[in-house]
């Protein structure tokens, strides 16, 4: 029986799989309507002034490629950008979580300073928002490093995790494909090149494909389920944040 977090991170991918299929089958289909003359917003039933972007494109199998894999490659970084996110609030939730278990304090907070308010402290009115204050307050800071691997290294540490670093370096090409896409619009550096061969390139921006997002997907549950399992075995999860239990 996984965790709730663990449950709550598989929910989330398993609407990004719907949008990914279903935009896979949709462009296939508009892929196959005839070509014509007109232009797409009419071709596809609409008219210009509801639809301007698509009726300055002719109905041509060249216009449509356009279009489509546009779509497709969209969605596809997207899904990526949103798999990281969602990892990230996995391992936070998780912290908070074994934080709350009962782990020792010296171990969980480590070298990190906080800055927190006493006001603040207060403001959260009971134990577990107390934590989760502080919990948060510390994965922040976590953050901070701007290295997923490093992150995971010292939350993983804090918890006292020891990970499987095959899981791990199997997951990083895709958790490290976030920044390439947010911040290089998919154009790689000579680092990310470098550390992750395996990664298809296509004129210098990783090719983020239908292949690409199902290998993300399939690499960032595996690393997150072994966490998961992890914090079960260390018993650094309480009873009711076991999936299937009421609080």
């Amino acid at each position: 029986m996984p965790t709730k977090a663990y449950h709550r991170f598989l929910n989330r991918i398993a609407y990004y799989n719907t949008d990914i299929e279903l935009c896979e089958l949709l462009v296939g289909r508009f892929f196959q309507t005839p070509h014509s003359d007109e232009n797409l917003a009419v071709a596809l039933g609409s008219t210009a002034d509801i639809h301007p972007s698509l009726s300055r494109r002719v109905n041509s199998r060249n216009s449509k490629n356009i279009c489509g894999n546009h779509l497709k490659s969209t969605l596809y970084a997207a899904f990526i950008k949103d798999l990281f996110e969602d990892f990230s609030a996995f391992i936070s939730d998780t912290m908070t979580k074994a934080a709350l278990a009962g782990i020792d304090p010296a171990r969980f907070v480590g070298e990190i300073r906080l800055d927190l308010h006493a006001a603040d402290i207060l403001a959260t009115g009971n134990w577990d928002a107390a934590v989760r204050l502080v919990s948060d307050a510390i994965f922040r800071k976590l953050e901070n490093e701007r290295n997923t691997k490093e992150l995971l290294r010292k939350a993983s540490a804090r918890l006292g995790l020891a990970l499987d670093q095959n899981v791990l370096n199997g997951a990083m090409p895709y958790l490290d494909a976030r920044h390439i896409l947010v911040h290089r619009d998919g154009r790689v550096d000579d680092l990310y090149v470098a550390d992750y061969p395996q990664i298809q390139v296509r004129e210098g921006k990783i090719a983020t494909n239908y292949q690409f997002v199902g290998d993300a997907r399939r690499a960032v549950d595996a690393l997150a389920r072994h966490i998961d399992e992890r914090v079960i075995a260390a018993n650094l999860v309480r009873n009711q944040d076991m999936s299937g239990r009421r609080q």
